[in-house]
């Protein structure tokens, strides 16, 4: 391929060798080029230079961008929230309600405590159903449950709408509209249930720790109605403190009833013992018993107290079992407290077996007659820390048994901390039903042993006796139940949850979205990197030449650089196709014939000069212009070369050689034929045209008569007619068909003397002029370089100063408007 060195490569037209830096589409990054290190100033312009050039692309997607979140955003129903706040005070688990003593009772705790009692609250607001069924009750109590079923309300859009549809209405007296809306969401209302309103709760309510406090839960509730969404968080918090209090009393209500029951019988039983002892007295003359008897009948009655006080603590721990499982299955029905069976619980039996029977040996030992003696105090101890170590080994068994529970269902990492807990205390507590057990079983035996004993006294003091027992039995048992229902009353009372509200929810003025504000500003944001990231791309792809630096760096000659003409004529002639000069109508496109003063006229004579000069010493008579395509200005730059040439005092013939697509008599404002083809079968004399321009001809393309292009210019007539042109001018310039279309430029390169390529800035492309430059080059054509045409100084940021002499209008004609004294002062 072909290429054109420019002279003085790397130097710009200053010769102080700053070279400046483009944007490499192939690269995606600014070139690199000789002259030292690029500052940031050239950086910013050319990135300032991308931009403006595809600021339109830019522009549109923005705009895209915009308008599609715009339409998305005033399409969307405004959504309020509020919130209110919940205060969980957790305290450790009531020893009342554990019913055993020593370390293995009431250790763990209802709650735990912190910031893991606030999760397990979490996972009961967030999974009992009981709850949402009890808010969703209220909501259709109040007669809100249809806002929130069949929400009624609007989109910005979709009010505007309606709006517009009832004045539209009103105009044409159309009655009815807002009425029978509120009579249907009247009717809307009723017939909803409490499973299909709670359903509908969980997209409205959510719940999350506050950010305020350790020890609250923040309850927010969003809808589209904002009174609504008031309502459905005072709602639920409401109701969980009531839940909450529920939650707590539960246990500690169930004991207090049974106690309360269990007392009255126990005061009636006893005051009949009471009744039949002093009547047995009465009739036996005052029996007595022996020490020997009396003490045998309280052994009997302490063992039966004992009995019966385990019995009650069965049942207490019983019920308390029942309401920790009905608390588990109305959080998680799906995890039911699980039944493992291990040896874990065999040992604990028997270990609580051998606790029962030394406390027995104790309470034997410590309802002797008479002070106890030192060998029985020794025995007591000795008793005692056995049963300290076997509830030690109790305790770590149970605490081994309770993990072994937990690990088989869901664990709190797995986020049903509140579930965990539930079964830490079912499984404590089956512990505790197996040591009370194996205590009643313990206090059978013993309490059979007694019995036989009592039944080998006298029969007077047999009967005595067993009155006795029994009076000494209910007794105990009447102040073990009266003493439990006292703390059962008092715990009670103090009983008042462990949540309160803290603030209620206001009503929202603002919804929370769509926030207009915020999303067209993020959709500004989001065009303007997305058009730069497609200006990016497209500019990657886009391999048009731009700016007149790129064929330097292309390594092609620059003859000259034409700048843009729609502005001048738009703003200097009107925006005219064609003026009246001297009497003839030309194009405006003729820059050197309607203003020869403006910039572009400038540029015509500088591509003139440089062409001039290129090769001194070699003819310059044929030029021929032509071009990679159509539309890059050729035929326009061959006039203007033409008229320019002819104002230097050349003679100069412009040849319309473009058989195809000819527009020379255009320009000029003249007719087509006789031209080029006629005079070929004449004299040249006879057909030349003269556009009232000094020294210049024009030869129009002629009439062609559907004759070939290719063999007219390849026809030996040609030759011999530009032969006899050349002599007869001092300047011949040909206007051709464009390199990459025909071979007509190419035909036409071999027999001129100079052959000049135009590209047009913004039109063509790289490979384009490429392939042109090498297809003229395979003929041997003799390019002297190339045209820049249609340069915009607004296509390429940073070029304004360089290239202000081809602004708008061009400071040519301010030049010579001047008066001499204003010239010399500006010189």
């Amino acid at each position: 391929m072909a290429r054109l060195v420019r002279e003085g490569s790397g130097r710009d037209r200053s010769g102080d060798g700053d070279v400046v830096r483009s944007w490499d589409a192939e690269t995606g990054d600014f070139a690199e080029y000789p002259g030292g290190h690029q500052g940031f100033k050239e950086q910013a312009e050319q990135a300032l230079d991308l931009l403006l050039r595809r600021k339109w692309l830019i522009i549109l997607t923005c705009l895209l961008v915009v308008g599609g979140v715009a339409v998305y955003t005033y399409t969307q129903v405004p959504v309020y929230r509020t919130s209110t706040l919940v205060l969980v005070e957790q305290e450790q688990e009531r020893s009342f309600l554990s019913g055993a003593e020593g370390p293995s009772a009431g250790t763990g705790s209802l709650m735990g405590q912190g910031n893991r009692s606030i999760q397990n609250e979490l996972v009961v607001l967030r999974n009992s159903q009981s709850l949402r069924r009890r808010v969703a009750q209220r909501l259709i109590d109040q007669g809100k449950a249809g806002q929130l079923l069949g929400s009624t309300v609007q989109s910005p859009l979709g009010r505007l709408s309606d709006q517009a549809w009832a004045s539209v209405r009103r105009l044409l007296g159309a009655a009815g509209g807002p009425e029978e809306n509120q009579n249907a969401s009247q009717e809307s209302q009723e017939g909803y249930t409490a499973a299909e309103v709670a359903a509908a709760l969980a997209g409205h309510v959510r719940f999350a720790p506050s950010e305020q406090a350790d020890n609250a839960i923040r309850i927010t509730a969003s809808d589209e109605n904002p009174e609504l969404a008031a309502t459905l968080a005072n709602l639920y918090s409401k109701e969980y403190v009531r839940f909450a209090r529920k939650s707590s009393r539960s246990q500690v209500s169930a004991s207090r009833r049974f106690l309360e029951k269990q007392a009255k019988q126990r005061k009636q039983k006893l005051r009949a013992i009471e009744r039949k002892i002093q009547a047995y007295k009465r009739r036996q003359e005052a029996v007595s018993l022996s020490n020997e008897g009396s003490s045998l009948v309280g052994r009997i009655s302490q063992t039966e107290a004992s009995l019966e006080e385990a019995r009650v603590k069965l049942k207490m721990q019983r019920r308390a079992l029942k309401s920790l499982k009905a608390q588990l299955d109305s959080i998680r029905p799906d995890q039911m407290s699980q039944r493992v069976g291990s040896s874990l619980r065999k040992q604990i039996e028997a270990l609580q077996s051998k606790i029962a029977d030394l406390e027995l040996s104790k309470q034997e030992l410590m309802l002797q007659s008479g002070a106890p003696t030192p060998a029985d105090s020794a025995q007591i101890e000795q008793i005692d820390r056995r049963i300290q170590d076997l509830r030690a080994k109790v305790s770590a068994l149970s605490d081994k048994y309770t993990n072994e529970v937990l690990s088989g269902g869901l664990s709190a990492e797995a986020g049903a901390q509140r579930v965990a807990d539930l079964r830490r205390q079912i499984s404590k507590k089956r512990v505790r039903i197996t040591g009370l057990k194996s205590r009643i079983d313990v206090l059978s035996n013993r309490l059979q042993e007694y019995e036989a004993e009592l039944n080998k006294i006298p029969k007077k003091s047999m009967q005595l006796a067993q009155l006795k027992r029994r009076r000494s039995y209910a007794k105990q048992m009447y102040e073990f139940i009266n003493k439990r229902l006292q703390k059962a009353r008092i715990q009670v009372k103090s009983e008042l949850g462990y949540a309160s509200s803290v603030s209620e929810a206001a009503v929202p003025g603002r919804p929370v979205r769509p926030r207009p504000r915020r999303n067209l500003f993020w959709a500004l944001v989001l065009g303007l990197i997305g058009g730069i990231g497609l200006a990016l791309g497209r500019d990657k792809l886009d391999n048009r030449v731009y700016k007149p630096d790129r064929l330097n760096e292309l390594g092609y000659r620059e003859l000259g650089i034409v700048p843009n003409l729609t502005p001048l004529i738009e703003d200097q002639l009107g925006g005219q196709t064609t003026v009246e000069h001297d009497g003839n109508h030309f194009n405006t496109s003729l820059v050197t014939v309607v203003k020869p003063n403006s910039a572009a006229a400038e540029a015509y004579r500088q591509v003139r000069t440089r062409v001039q000069h290129s090769q001194p010493d070699e003819p310059r008579e044929a030029l021929l212009v032509t071009s990679p395509g159509a539309g890059d200005g050729k035929s326009v730059t061959a006039a203007n070369l033409a008229v320019v040439t002819a104002q230097s005092g050349r003679s100069t013939l412009l040849l319309d050689t473009d058989l195809r697509r000819p527009r020379i008599h255009k320009l000029f404002g003249m007719s087509r034929s006789p031209g080029l083809m006629d005079a070929m079968n004449a004299t040249l004399e006879e057909h030349l045209k003269t556009p009232a321009i000094d020294n210049l001809f024009v030869l129009p393309v002629g009439t062609t008569n559907g004759a070939n292009p290719t063999e007219v210019l390849s026809s030996s007539r040609f030759r011999e007619f530009l032969h006899v042109a050349r002599k007869h001018f001092d300047s011949v310039v040909m206007d051709t068909s464009p390199v990459l279309a025909t071979t007509d430029a190419s035909l036409l390169s071999t027999h001129s003397d100079t052959t000049l390529c135009v590209v047009r800035a913004g039109r063509t492309t790289e490979s384009e002029l490429d392939r042109a430059m090498e297809t003229l080059s395979d003929v041997g054509a003799r390019v002297t370089g190339v045209v820049f045409n249609g340069f915009d100084v607004s296509m390429a940021y940073g070029y304004k100063y360089r290239y202000r002499y081809y602004g708008e209008y061009g400071p040519y004609d301010q030049y010579a408007s001047l008066p001499d004294s204003a010239e010399e002062e500006r010189s």
